[in-house]
Parts: C-alpha cells; structure tokens; sequence
C-alpha cells in the first residue's frame, strides 16, 4: 500500500469519530422524550463510526505526514464518508417503526436508502434542502439529529476535529482544505478553539433570543442550532412561517449573525469594534447587497402580487443571500423575477471566514475590483502607474493578480458546475418545474442554502437526489478538493499498470 494512503486512512479514521461521538451524545433526547426505540440506532450508529475510525487510526498510526493534495483527498473523502454513517439513524429509526400502522409516512420515506444519505449530506453540508414531508411528524430523537448535523457541518467536521485533537497531518493543511483561510490567532489549533467559543455563545444567544420573543424551548433549542449554523432545517412544517413577525424579525437577525466571519465577530466579543462591522470590503459588501437586493425583491414582488411584501421580501433575501434556507413564503408561487434575485443571492452567499456557502463575497469584491482595475489601467497616462488596494491595503500588481485568478477559476468552476446540474436534472422527467425553479433548486444545493421551489422530494428520481447530493458536498468544499479526487480517482481506475509492476 502506498504511503499517502495510509496517511489518508489514518486521519479519515480520526474523523470518523465524530459522528459516533455525535450519536452518543444524542442518546439523552432518546430517553428525555421516551422515544426508546432509538436508542438502538444511535448505539449501533456509535459503535460502527467508532468501531471503524479506531480500527483505521490505531492500524496506521504512525504514517507519515500528508502533502496539501492528499490533505485535499483527506478532507473530501471524509465529508463523503461522514454524512453516510449520519444516515443510518434515518434508515434504522424508519425501518423499526414500519411495522407500527400509526407512524407517519414522513418516517417511513426514510427506508428508502437514498432519502436518508439526502437528509445527511444535507444536514451535515449544512444546505437543508430536505426529504421529510412533514418535518413536524419526525420523531423528536431525527428532529435533533438533523439540528445537530447541521449545526456540527455549519462550522465544519475539520474544524471540530482540530479544536478538540491534535491530528499527524499539519493543522493548516486540514484547515484551508476545508475552504478556510482567515486565522484569528498565531496558530490554527488556537483559531479554531476560538472560533468554536464564539460559535457556542452565539448558539446560546440565539437560543435565548428566539425563546425570549415567544418561540418554545424545543423549537428554539433547534431553530438556534440550524439558525446561527446558516443550515435551515426546520421541525416545522412551514418553517418560520407561522410564526408571529417578531420571531421572524429575531430570526433574520440570527441569520445575518451567521453571515459574519468570525474574526469580526472575534473583533466585536474581544474590543467591542463595531465599526469593524464596516472595516472591511466584503462585510462592507455584505451590508449593501442586504438593504439593495431587499429593495428590488420588494419591487418585483410588487410587480407581480401589487403588494409590498416587507418582512417576506427582507426575509427570504437574508436567507438567501446568508445561504440559511429558512422560509416564511412558498417560493414556487412566487415569479420567476423574484426567484432569479434570489438565485443571485444564493450564488454569492455571505462573507468567508462565516458558516455561509456560495461564492462567497471576498471573491466577488475581487472581482468586482478587477473589473474598476481595468477601466483604470486604460484610462492611465504613460507616465502614471497603478495602484492597487485590497480592504485598505496596497498590494502588489503580482498579489492582486493572484487573487484575482483565485477568485475567477473558482467562479467558474462554480457556473460549471451550476449548469452541469442544471443540465442533468433537465434530464428528468419533471412536468411541474420551470427552467427557473431548476436553477434556483441547483443553485441552492451547490450554495449550501436549502430554499427550494419543491423539486427535492421523496419522489424525485434517484439520479436526481444524486445529483443533488454531489452538488451540496462539492458546494460545502468548494469544488476543488472534490474535483482532485473525483479526477485522481477516475486516473487510477483507467491507467494501465506498468510492466514493470505486473506481479512476477
């Protein structure tokens, strides 16, 4: 066996302890709901994540360390591999109350073995499109687990890992495969740990918030896990839509929260620096594209209902453009205007460095900034020379074209990857969808967002859910890391052995 695959087994094994970890500590809803049955599936969850992640780790412990790429493999392999084990409570909580003629189908869509990997990759991509047709009929033990999937995913399986242990593979590696790059401390071990005390007291706030405005304990406690972690998931049937405008106005504010990266929230909890909120370019970015996409979602709602929709309009374009997929509205009612702003929306997502997907707006500041550039260096004088300058900072012409290039190859391996869905759910026999309801669906399931025009459904076929399931995880990780192991893969399997490695 070669060397970087044991290396890459290894730390897969140490991952693999999560959602083990995760299934023990679910067993207390379990039992504080008397729902016993399920106390079964998340043992048998716990000991086979557990069982194979030390079985993996202990074997080849002493590999040697990963280069970048294979920290890439590492990382996409286990955000693969993790929703997997995630689905066996779905499947196994469904497959032990079918016999029961009282449980609601909600449940039993889940024996279906692609429902459930759908409902996992969701919860853990922290996307929250979903397969449950009546969230509210879940059993409360699956309508934690999916608010803590998502709520672990928001800041990442990576991140978690390297907050609690210290893996062979250097931190930074893991770290920046995951899609992270902003540090608010000298190491990452150290940003991590404090990123993930900012992500518990924001959880708790949220928590807080949403009970002292009227919403009870349990709905709170799950709504403030998949609110602050931009997932989406809801236990309600509408999701935050029959709720009273004050807990929709507190959920907007939880959502944008979410949106923020957390060397400003670290800036805001350690100095107090509010005009952090506006020190930089994409946050800057983040607060104008807010009030301007609320204000033409309201005029072509206007256009189309002759009626300003405020809290609906101000809401769905901050889940949207926060990639959090909560909803107060049916958007498949709305029209194809207002679902083409929020498309955009979805696309762009919130600030790096937050729990958002999408793009990702120090990538579309970078470009929008490329562009002004251009038009500047046609307009200079020959004896005038270019300045460039990035958050404040002048930066070299071989600095900004490095972030320029960064930022345009992943924007395009992005629409690429947009239309290639497209492409493929146009394949599928779906009579009631518009072209424009399949491009918001594919844009919310590669943007991690989780609004949905209703295409993603238990009757949806399985090349479709498929579809669906690769654009969250390629979204989750940017692309990159999956594509360099889809195509090493694909190498391995159509490259023709050596002579010289044929066995004597």
């Amino acid at each position: 066996m070669k060397p970087y695959i044991k290396t890459i087994l290894r730390d897969l094994g140490l991952f693999l302890h999560v959602p083990g970890l995760m299934a023990l500590v679910s067993l207390p809803v379990c039992l504080w709901w008397g729902e016993y049955y399920a106390i079964r599936p998340f043992v048998l969850t716990a000991l086979t994540s557990l069982g194979a992640g030390q079985l993996l780790y202990s074997k080849w412990r002493g590999a040697s360390m990963a280069r970048t790429r294979y920290s890439m493999f590492t990382v996409a392999l286990a955000w693969a591999i993790i929703p997997i084990v995630g689905a066996m409570p779905f499947m196994l909580i469904a497959s032990d109350l079918a016999m029961d003629p009282v449980t609601p189908v909600s449940v039993l869509e889940f024996q279906n073995s692609w429902n459930a990997l759908f409902e996992s990759f969701s919860g853990f991509t922290s996307t929250g499109l979903s397969m449950a047709l009546h969230a509210s009929e879940l059993p409360h033990s699956l309508q934690w687990w999916r608010s803590f999937m998502e709520w672990i995913g928001g800041v990442g399986v990576i991140v978690l890992v390297l907050s609690l242990l210290q893996p062979s593979t250097d931190p930074e590696q893991l770290y920046s495969a995951e899609g992270r790059d902003q540090k608010i401390a000298l190491t990452v071990t150290a940003t991590v740990r404090r990123i993930w005390w900012i992500y518990l007291l924001y959880t708790v706030a949220s928590i807080i918030l949403l009970r002292v405005v009227g919403m009870p304990w349990w709905e709170a406690i799950n709504h403030g896990l998949t609110g602050i972690s931009t997932g989406g998931f809801s236990i309600r049937d509408d999701s935050i839509g029959a709720y009273a405008p004050s807990i929709q106005i507190a959920v907007i504010v939880i959502m944008i929260a979410g949106a923020i990266s957390f060397p400003i929230h670290y800036q805001l909890l350690r100095h107090g620096r509010l005009r952090s909120l506006w020190g930089d370019s994409q946050h800057r970015a983040l607060w104008i594209l807010l009030v301007l996409g609320t204000l033409l979602l309201l005029l072509a709602n206007y256009s189309f209902k002759e009626s300003f929709l405020w809290l609906e309009s101000a809401f769905q374009w901050a889940s949207a453009l926060g990639t959090c997929g909560f909803g107060v509205v049916d958007l498949s009612r709305w029209n194809a205007s207002a679902k083409l702003l929020l498309t955009l929306a979805m696309i762009v997502g919130g600030t790096a460095g937050s729990t958002v997907g999408g793009l990702k707006l120090n990538r579309v500041v970078s470009l929008y900034k490329a562009v002004l550039w251009r038009f500047q260096r046609l307009s200079l004088k020959p004896h005038q020379m270019m300045r460039y300058e990035l958050n404040g900072e002048v930066v070299t012409e071989a600095e900004a074209n490095r972030r320029i290039e960064a930022a345009a190859v992943l924007a395009l391996l992005w629409l690429g990857m947009l239309l290639l869905g497209v492409f493929v759910l146009l394949q599928i026999s779906l009579p009631k969808y518009t072209l424009s309801d399949i491009i918001f669906e594919a844009a919310s399931a590669l943007g991690s967002v989780g609004l949905s025009t209703g295409i993603s459904h238990p009757n949806l076929p399985w090349i479709g859910k498929l579809t669906l399931i690769i654009m969250m995880w390629m979204g989750r990780l940017e692309i990159i890391p999956v594509l360099l192991l889809l195509s090493s893969t694909l190498r391995a399997c159509t490259t023709r052995p050596r002579r010289s490695d044929w066995p004597k």
